[in-house]
């Protein structure tokens, strides 16, 4: 019934009180003080609903709009077969509209505005890729040349992507200098799109944010491995650093900025322009 759903664990930590404390405020389905609805699932399990939190977020001054800036740009992070492979280790389990992510580059790209895919690669002669790679080993799958680490061919392979980067950072600010080019180009506004949520997303986003940058989350264009994770990732996102918007909220404004080329143009790559 309910398709946003945060366990007792996962709203305690938004709403900054111990799992305990929420527990204990529970009367007859309902925690008054916040105006949540407990919901039980089958095993007898406490959920509480996404939306609610959202409001409580709302109602006690977090989760206010940033809005968009003057100038934006679009990056995309590991839509890759390792990440949209349903038979890869990696692979996220929530919905992605890489349709829509096709049209939205193909919005900005037609506005002249930058967009850019960057893939996680695994180094292990790196430091930081040796060590990631010690802490999760599934990363050490994502070398340079390995198939699981192509681009997903039928949906997004003739993207107009104007920079690709390979990083074995997990943000995508880290060691190279993608914020001052950002910067030399105008750009104040940062959508960001791909996987995971939780991880480079998240880690880009802030990062992104603590740099001066609006940065706008279309969430059907936002993977990770379960719904609870993305959902509960994305409110918090929304309530502290970002904007949490639909698809057609972003296209709607991308639609509102004129047309810097024709529809019949698109940009050219230009391969590993922000490589290490």
């Amino acid at each position: 019934m309910y398709d946003k759903l945060l366990t007792v664990s996962d709203a305690a930590k938004m709403l900054g009180i111990s799992a305990s404390t929420l527990r204990r405020l529970e009367d007859n389905g309902k925690v008054k003080t916040y105006g949540l609805k407990v919901v039980y699932t089958p095993g007898g399990q406490r959920r509480y609903l996404a939306d609610e939190i959202q409001r409580v977020f709302s109602q006690t001054s977090f989760a206010h709009k940033i809005g968009f800036g003057s100038k934006a740009a679009i990056l995309v992070r590991d839509v890759t077969y390792a990440y949209m492979d349903s038979g890869s280790t990696l692979a996220i389990d929530t919905p992605f509209d890489k349709a829509g992510l096709h049209r939205l580059l193909t919005m900005a790209a037609q506005r002249g505005l930058p967009t850019m895919f960057t893939r996680t690669v695994y180094r292990p002669e790196h430091p930081f890729s040796w060590l990631w790679g010690k802490k999760y080993p599934f990363i050490t799958t994502l070398t340079e040349d390995a198939y699981l680490n192509r681009i997903i061919d039928e949906a997004l392979g003739d993207a107009p992507f104007e920079r690709n980067h390979s990083t074995c950072y997990v943000s995508d600010f880290y060691g190279h200098d993608l914020a001052a080019w950002l910067k030399q180009q105008g750009i104040d506004t940062l959508i960001l799109g791909g996987v995971t949520a939780s991880g480079s997303i998240r880690a880009t986003a802030i990062e992104a944010f603590q740099m001066g940058f609006h940065v706008m989350l279309p969430r059907e264009v936002i993977g990770d491995r379960s719904q609870s994770l993305l959902d509960f990732t994305l409110l918090d996102l929304n309530a502290r650093y970002a904007d949490v918007l639909s698809l057609e909220e972003v296209s709607g404004w991308l639609a509102t900025l004129p047309m810097a080329v024709s529809e019949s143009t698109t940009r050219h790559r230009q391969p590993d322009a922000l490589s290490e």
